[in-house]
């Protein structure tokens, strides 16, 4: 019987923490229109577990995976583009700020948007 409830115990313990990483994390986020550049929206869904961010980019529309830290206040992801280039993103678990900063061709850019929590819609299978 004692090794029954310390078992118990433990495997409460552990799924209570392995919980809460596990879940998958869906928010809307938009980067508003500037002078240089048109606005862009972007569904994310963040998998902690995996370390992993998936969206869907508007004009493309391909989905793009990739690997994320998931750090305490945000979550950052850095693509390699061709000749030099990068973009990272970055979407603080605070306050949703969604942030974008790249170089392009040598040229620094920096952009600010916003995200909102979405719930995804009821699956029926």
């Amino acid at each position: 019987m004692k090794f029954f409830i310390i078992g118990l115990t433990l495997f409460a313990a552990l799924s209570s923490g392995w919980g809460h990483a596990q879940k998958l994390a869906y928010l809307s986020c938009t980067v508003p229109a500037t002078q240089e550049r048109e606005a862009e929206h972007f569904d994310f869904t963040l998998d902690e577990q995996n370390g992993t961010v998936s969206f869907f980019v508007d004009k493309a529309n391909a989905l793009n995976k990739e690997k994320a830290v998931f750090g305490p206040d945000t979550v950052q992801w850095t693509t390699t583009l061709p000749f030099d280039s990068f973009m990272t993103r970055t979407i603080s678990r605070v306050t949703l700020t969604f942030t974008e900063d790249s170089v392009l061709a040598g040229i620094r850019e920096h952009y600010v948007g916003s995200c909102k929590v979405v719930m995804p819609p009821k699956r029926q299978f």
